[in-house]
C-alpha cells in the first residue's frame, strides 16, 4: 500500500515537514501564506492533521472536533494555543502555536544520559505552572456559564512541553473528558498512560480533576526521584501497581530529599480523591512556597538556563532550520514550492555532545544510586 501523500498546502498554510505523529494524527511544520491578519498571527505553526486512513471514520473525525473544541476553548499560558480550524479537501486540519523546544520526558532523559538530576526547586516551579494550566482547564465552562466537568486523563512528562525560552505548555487533549464532547468513553475502557493513572481512573470509575492532579504527582515524584514509580514489565502489573497505590516515601529512598516536597506530592498522591487536593492552585501554591524555601527566586529564565544546558546543540540546529526556511520562501519564485528534505530529520549529535559540561548549580551533581 502506498503511503499516504504529504498535503502541499492546508488553508492558508504552507506544509513544509513531518515532525511528530500519533494514534489518529500526524503534525506538520508549516508556514503561513500571505501576509498577517492580526497581530499574534504567527509566520510558523505545528499543523495537526487526522491521518487519512481515519480521515472518513465518523468516529475519529468527532474525537477530532471534541479536541479542536476544547483546546479552543482555553486561554492560559501554560495550555498550547490554538490559532484556527479548518478544512482542506477531505483533510481536516488545526493549526497550533509552534513550541520551540523538548518534552518534559526528553528533557528527564537528556539528565540521565548525563547522570545528573534536575533541581528540586525547579521541578517543583515547573509543576506548580502546569497545576496553574490545569485548574483553568478544569475551570472550563460552557455557554451558560456551567463547568463543564474537564479532565485532562493523559497528564504526563510526555504531554508537556519546555520551550528552549522556558514557557511551559500542556498538550494533547485528544483524550480529554468533558460534558460536552460529542464522542463518549465506552464503559470498561480505559483512556490515558496506565503508569500515570490515578486508582480510580486505573478501576475505570468516574473521575474528576483530582485524577489530573494524581497524574502530575506521579510525574514529579518520578522526575525528581529519578526512578519510575507504577510502570511494571506488562500492562496487567502496572495497573495492579496503580490500583495498590503504594508510593515509596522518597525521603528514606534519597539522601537529603526535601520533605516539604515529599508532602505535596503526597497530598496529590491520596488514594482516596477526597484527602487530595481540590483544585490545582491549591497544589501550585504548596509547591511554589516549597521552591522558594531553597533561597533561589525562579522565573522563565530559570526553565530556559536548563534547557539550553541540555539542548544547547538542538535548539541552534532548531532555529538555524527556520530562519533557512523563510529565506528559502522569501527567494522561492511564485507557485515553486522549496525542498525541505532535512526538516523531518532529527539533528546530527555532535560527538560526545552529551558529555559537555553543564553550568554549576542548575543541576544536581549526581543520579542517586538505586536501591
Amino acid at each position: 500500500m502506498q503511503p499516504p501523500e504529504v498535503p502541499q498546502k492546508l488553508g492558508r498554510y504552507q506544509v513544509l515537514a513531518k515532525i511528530g505523529e500519533g494514534g489518529m494524527a500526524a503534525v506538520y511544520l508549516g508556514r503561513r501564506l500571505g501576509p498577517a491578519i492580526a497581530e499574534d498571527d504567527d509566520e510558523f505553526v505545528a499543523l495537526k492533521v487526522i491521518r487519512d486512513e481515519y480521515a472518513g471514520n465518523a468516529d475519529f473525525v468527532t474525537m477530532f472536533l471534541d479536541e479542536v473544541k476544547i483546546v479552543a476553548s482555553l486561554r492560559h499560558p501554560s495550555i498550547i494555543r490554538l490559532l484556527e480550524f479548518g478544512q482542506e479537501g477531505r483533510r481536516l486540519y488545526c493549526a497550533l502555536e509552534l513550541v520551540m523546544g523538548q518534552s518534559l520526558w526528553r528533557v528527564w532523559d537528556a539528565c540521565k544520559m548525563r547522570r545528573s538530576r534536575l533541581r528540586y526547586d525547579w521541578l517543583a516551579y515547573v509543576g506548580a505552572r502546569i497545576a496553574e494550566g490545569l485548574h483553568h482547564a478544569h475551570e472550563l465552562r460552557d455557554e451558560r456559564g456551567n463547568q463543564v466537568g474537564f479532565v485532562h486523563r493523559d497528564v504526563s512528562p510526555s504531554n508537556v512541553l519546555l520551550s528552549y525560552d522556558g514557557r511551559v505548555k500542556i498538550i494533547d487533549f485528544g483524550l480529554a473528558k468533558a460534558q460536552h464532547r460529542l464522542s463518549k468513553t465506552t464503559a470498561g475502557v480505559l483512556k490515558g498512560k496506565y503508569a500515570y493513572m490515578a486508582p480510580e481512573q486505573a478501576q475505570s470509575s468516574s473521575i474528576d480533576r483530582r485524577a489530573d492532579l494524581y497524574a502530575l504527582g506521579v510525574s514529579l515524584w518520578e522526575l525528581s526521584c529519578d526512578r519510575r514509580l507504577f510502570k511494571r514489565k506488562n500492562d496487567i502489573d502496572t495497573l495492579i501497581a496503580v490500583g495498590e497505590a503504594n508510593i515509596p516515601d522518597p525521603c528514606t529512598l534519597i539522601e537529603g530529599y526535601p520533605r516539604p516536597l515529599w508532602r505535596v506530592l503526597r497530598h496529590a498522591m491520596r488514594k482516596e480523591p477526597q484527602k487530595r487536593y481540590a483544585n490545582g492552585l491549591d497544589m501550585a501554591r504548596d509547591l511554589d512556597t516549597y521552591a522558594k524555601l531553597e533561597g533561589r527566586t525562579l522565573a522563565q529564565s530559570d526553565i530556559a538556563s536548563i534547557m539550553h544546558a541540555l539542548f544547547a546543540f538542538e535548539a541552534e540546529h532548531d532555529e538555524a532550520l527556520l530562519a533557512g526556511m523563510s529565506e528559502s520562501f522569501e527567494n522561492a519564485s511564485s507557485g515553486d514550492r522549496p525542498s525541505f528534505s532535512q526538516a523531518s530529520s532529527a539533528p546530527p549529535i555532535a560527538p560526545d555532545e552529551w558529555k559537555r559540561t553543564l553550568p554549576a548549580g542548575l543541576l544536581n551533581e549526581r543520579r542517586p544510586p538505586p536501591k
